[in-house]
């Protein structure tokens, strides 16, 4: 099957917001090329030749929309790039690629990710480390712990007491948070998203970790598919996901369950604040770039 390749050229600052307004309206997943990522980690075992040919000298952001899509896809993103400052050239370039040949085109560029305690290694790469690998394959689409949102949940993951807790993941994507969080310790995950595609990627990241038999994947929305409560709960959604599922969040927590939440672009940080702060006490504030996480203590 063809799709069309969207790509918007920035810089490293700005790639993170860029890819935010990729994701909000591309199917098929955002992908960030940016060649101070080759370099930013030396944990893989070598470098293949001739692989900083891969890079542009601007960072590029690039997603994936069925062909039919594409002009609402530019609409949308020519709107919200506009008001965007210090983002390079912004240039949008459109062309049509056949579906595995662009996967392909990924996987040549996905490096491993290390951080404090754990190096994300894709399952096609090894990595020679002392410390906890997690094998995945994103599928593409979901998160890898390259964007920023995702790594802000894994480094407040890592200073989590999780050696015996009962975990929960909300909208999972390629399962990254429960499956880390139970190679750090955690008992058991419950894995939950309402995309049939990212639930199979997770089962999939499950199996080739040996965590299949400590995680639960669950398809549909949270209230159908979860009941009791958990120690820790993962959210790395959208604000208005996260105010969305505010109640249903409160309904899977007991006193004192850590709850990370991520996603959210600071000038939303007060909103989701606003609502979880009626059951949750703050911990703690992060920050990358645009984008903030916090952790909560259930206040129950």
């Amino acid at each position: 099957m063809d799709y069309s390749e969207i790509a918007v050229y920035t810089t490293s600052q700005q790639s993170e917001l860029v890819a935010y307004f990729l994701g909000e309206v591309c199917m098929d997943g955002v992908s960030i090329f940016d060649i101070n990522d080759l370099y930013s980690s030396h944990s893989w075992d070598y470098k293949e030749k001739g692989i900083e040919l891969a890079y542009d000298s601007e960072v590029v952001v690039k997603g994936y929309c069925n062909i039919e899509d594409t002009d609402r896809v530019l609409d949308f993103l020519r709107q919200n790039l506009a008001n965007l400052h210090d983002a390079g050239s912004l240039r949008i370039e459109v062309r049509t690629v056949d579906g595995n040949a662009w996967v392909d085109k990924w996987k040549e560029t996905f490096r491993p990710i290390e951080t404090d305690k754990l190096v994300i290694c894709p399952e096609w790469q090894s990595v020679r480390t002392d410390k906890k690998v997690f094998l995945m394959d994103s599928g593409v689409a979901f998160g890898t712990g390259q964007h920023e949102t995702t790594s802000m949940c894994l480094q407040l993951m890592e200073q989590l007491p999780l050696a015996g807790k009962r975990v929960l993941d909300v909208g999972c994507g390629s399962g990254i948070l429960g499956l880390c969080a139970l190679l750090l310790g955690a008992d058991s995950a419950v894995l939950v998203d309402i995309d049939p595609q990212a639930t199979e990627v997770a089962v999939h990241n499950a199996a080739i970790n040996g965590l299949g038999e400590r995680t639960a994947v669950r398809t549909g929305n949270l209230t159908e598919q979860v009941s009791g409560t958990f120690d820790v709960v993962f959210a790395n959604l959208t604000a208005d996901i996260l105010a969305q599922l505010y109640r249903q969040i409160s309904n899977v927590v007991h006193g004192g369950t850590l709850v990370i939440l991520s996603g959210i672009l600071d000038v939303r940080l007060q909103q989701v604040l606003q609502d979880y702060c009626q059951t949750f006490r703050l911990v703690q504030v992060v920050q990358k770039g645009e984008w903030r996480a916090v952790l909560l203590e259930a206040a129950l």
